[in-house]
């Protein structure tokens, strides 16, 4: 064998070598990445408040909206919201159900508040197995009681920071640098200025393009550094270092257009071997969307197409691996097609923003997809539309999975332009990947699962006293006793350690959870037994020292809009305090509770506890004995609501009106069916009634039927403790200037109107939403939000005037 043929022979074993290790790289890789998918699915939060900045005194009314892997799936069952001050000390905490894929609460801000900023953050328990920043957190402006004395302002503080496109410069290759420019808040400022080298001798001139963004192109000589020399806002000049550029690397360069991502890699004349064997990666949302192996042992270019137009919307993330299996560039793209969303029409049908106008909104939406929304309806004249805001759009698609501060993310979802397409590239160059890192996934370094996916509300505990044999094919069993008296009977299994959890349960504030052990004769075990109960509630754990002071806010009131918000404030609380007064000289004396109270009291929870109505009691009332059904009793007994001539149907203000039995979705027919000598209660709620499907544009009706066992027989003799639900439901408070001897009080509000559940779906695809505006409002801001079965979501904005 001549030497030649034998030299061709090694270069071939080589080259097939090669292969065969990059084609190992490459399915290891595919193989972490779909084990990552499958073990680990992420979930995101998104809180929709109804506006952005708040005075002291005032109530933080939010939405949050949650998504796994980007789909309406939702793992979890409860999440949790917190208010954080900038020391990192919890304020208050609410602990929410999970409802298609959304959850609602609030948070009471005290008068006196005198913090000019707070956090809330918001989580399940199985985001806390996985890196801390991926929890939502977001800071709020808040105007508070008493304005501190003007001070010194803050010294401008400017910066630069340069992205060399994939992440290194490389010497002898031309590639697009990427700069972002901002103060000491984060808020973006206009840069210009030159390249130079050592010498410095001008190499090339840059400009920001959009929001302190924009790039240049470079080509590295190789030994030479480079600096920026640039103005700010003012005119100071300030000069930056470049990062240096390697000898050995590679260049990734994207073009991004509608259907085909092209990708194009350079490498230096003399590279080393490492640097001419790569394996391609993509992924969205933990899911494999393109591998490819590249051999660039002859070429110093390659450029290649990925198509597309099959991946769902949202950031994708490009890695290059060298022949060693180390990631040696990245870079984000934006995958667009118009796919994330749903739309909605939202107009007013009736508008009338004099003193206590009644208005009606409209809210429609095209397809039959079950789906949820939320509306926040304010005073545009103390929450204007400001220079930097998000949405539910740029968090859950853009924010959430980005590592860095992004400026006005609702404004890339804004238009189809190809100005806005363009903008959004300068930030997927100038933002990091950051759902997870490259080096804990190759060394197989995979998150603890310590925190469970929860199912609703959970006690474990532990029983201590018996043995092994005694405790062998035991249960507890017992009842769960709600503060509205309804009861629930539960069995919980026992290990022979003692342990025992209980899991699936589903109530607002407290309960009695009753207990025994089953066949426990005369409670003898029982007895001699002690007992521990424990809820499981997810507790994240403490900010991160310094994390909450480099927090920007998305939204600071313009000066008009603080002093406006400062006089409305102060006019609320001398209300607050005239009323105090007023109290203060009234004697309060013990009364007994009538009928209606005590059965108020036994019957109703959550949103049906209380509220804006009607109320009728059929004990003390004999028309309700001789009535043939409860539309019927109720014909003529309520203003303004209609029940047809033949009982079959009953609207309030041309909207259905819903019905609930025992607090349950029910409907006509399954009323008729009802003898009124079994209802102990009816309560008629004013539209709107928030816990009705739809935001209960028509109102609502609950009848209650009477219960047996209201002598507690069921748990007499047993042990009990108490338990934890979800945080009670507050109900956003509306006047209605139509119901007589309404007291004509000063109305201050700047939420007018707020309503975290309207649910849509094939019956439902058209709510009003009525309500009344305040004293001085002249122009309103509507504000909708949401999500559907499919993942899509929705934003609807609109002034009217």
């Amino acid at each position: 064998m001549s030497i030649k043929s034998f030299c061709k022979k090694i270069v071939s074993l080589i080259l097939f070598l090669s292969t065969c290790n990059g084609l190992f790289a490459q399915g290891r890789i595919d193989s972490l990445i779909t084990q990552l998918g499958e073990k680990y699915p992420q979930e995101k939060i998104y809180l929709h408040f109804d506006k952005p900045y708040y005075n002291a005194g005032e109530t933080i009314w939010f939405k949050a909206y949650m998504v796994t892997d980007n789909l309406a799936t939702t793992l979890s069952k409860t999440v949790y919201a917190e208010l954080i001050d900038d020391k990192g000390s919890i304020l208050q905490k609410k602990i929410m159900p999970v409802y298609e894929s959304g959850a609602a609460s609030n948070f009471d801000l005290p008068d006196t508040l005198t913090n000019t900023r707070l956090f809330v953050r918001a989580y399940t328990s199985w985001m806390l197995n996985f890196d801390s920043s991926l929890i939502y957190l977001k800071p709020l402006q808040i105007i508070p009681a008493t304005v501190a004395k003007k001070t010194n302002p803050a010294v401008a503080a400017y910066s630069i920071t340069f992205f060399p496109e994939g992440g290194d410069m490389v010497e002898t290759i031309s590639s697009r640098v990427a700069f972002k420019a901002n103060d000491q808040d984060g808020t973006p400022v206009y840069v210009s200025g030159n390249i130079v080298n050592e010498t410095g001798k001008k190499i090339i001139s840059f400009t920001a393009i959009h929001d302190g963004m924009g790039f240049f192109t470079i080509t590295p000589i190789p030994g030479e550094k480079y600096k920026a020399v640039w103005k700010d806002k003012k005119g100071v000049t300030h000069e930056t270092p470049l990062p240096v550029a390697k000898d050995q690397s590679v260049v990734l360069s994207i073009k991004n257009t509608n259907d085909t991502l092209r990708y194009t890699l350079k490498r230096p004349d003399s590279a080393d071997g490492e640097f001419t064997a790569f394996t391609v990666v993509a992924q969205m949302q933990h899911q494999m969307v393109y591998s490819a192996k590249i051999n660039m042992a002859v070429k110093k270019e390659v450029s290649a197409p990925i198509i597309t137009a099959n991946f769902p919307d949202g950031v994708l993330q490009l890695t290059i691996f060298n022949a060693d299996q180390v990631p040696v560039a990245e870079r984000l793209a934006f995958i667009n097609h118009n796919n994330y969303y749903f739309a909605t029409d939202l107009h007013a049908v009736e508008s009338n923003l004099t003193r206590h106008g009644h208005n009606t909104l409209q809210v429609d939406v095209g397809d039959t997809i079950l789906s949820n929304l939320s509306i926040a309806v304010t005073d545009a004249s103390i929450n204007p539309v400001g220079n930097n805001e998000e949405s539910i759009f740029s968090n859950l698609l853009l924010t959430s999975d980005l590592k860095g501060y992004v400026y006005n993310p609702a404004y890339y979802f804004s238009s189809d332009e190809d100005s806005v397409k363009q903008h959004l590239d300068l930030v997927m160059m100038t933002n990091g990947w950051r759902r997870f890192k490259w080096d804990n996934l190759l060394a197989k370094q995979w998150p603890r699962l310590v925190f469970p996916i929860d199912n609703y509300l959970s006690v474990k505990g532990s029983i201590y006293g018996l043995s092994k044999t005694q405790l062998t094919n035991k249960e507890l069993i017992g009842y769960i006793k709600t503060k509205s008296n309804t009861s629930n009977f539960i069995t919980i299994p026992l290990s022979t350690d003692g342990q025992f959890r209980l899991t699936g349960m589903y109530f607002f504030d407290t309960a009695k959870l009753y207990y025994q052990i089953n066949n426990d004769k005369d409670k003898r075990l029982t007895a001699i037994a002690s007992f521990n109960f424990k809820n499981e509630i997810a507790n994240a754990p403490a900010p991160a020292a310094g994390l909450l002071s480099t927090l920007f806010l998305n939204i600071k009131p313009d000066s008009s809009s603080f002093l406006k918000n400062i006089k409305q404030a102060a006019l609320q609380r001398s209300l607050f305090e005239s009323k105090a007064k007023t109290l203060e000289v009234v004697k309060v004396v013990g009364k007994v509770k009538s009928l209606k109270e005590k059965l108020e009291e036994q019957y109703t929870s959550g949103f049906f506890s209380g509220g804006d109505g009607y109320t009728f009691t059929t004990q003390d009332d004999p028309f309700a004995q001789s009535a043939t059904s409860v539309l019927e009793y109720l014909r003529g007994k309520v203003a303004g609501m209609q029940v047809s001539a033949d009982g079959q149907s009953v609207s309030w203000r041309g909207s259905a009106t819903s019905i609930f039995l025992n607090e349950t979705n029910s409907d006509i027919s399954q009323l008729q069916t009802i003898n009124m000598t079994d209802v102990a209660l009816i309560k008629v709620f004013r539209p709107p009634f928030f816990g009705a499907s739809g935001g209960g544009a028509g109102g609502a009706i609950a009848i209650y039927t009477k219960k047996g066992g209201g002598d507690n027989s069921a748990v007499k003799g047993l042990d009990f403790t108490n338990i934890y639900g979800y945080s009670a439901i507050k109900e956003f408070y509306m006047p209605d200037y139509e119901k007589p001897n309404t007291p004509d009080v000063p109305d201050y509000r700047s939420t007018i109107y707020w309503n975290p559940f309207l649910i849509m779906d094939r019956k439902t695809r058209r709510i009003k939403i009525p309500f009344y505006n305040t004293d001085n409002c002249k122009k309103i801001r509507v504000i909708i939000e949401g999500i559907n079965k499919l993942g899509q979501l929705t934003r609807e904005e609109k002034i009217f005037e």
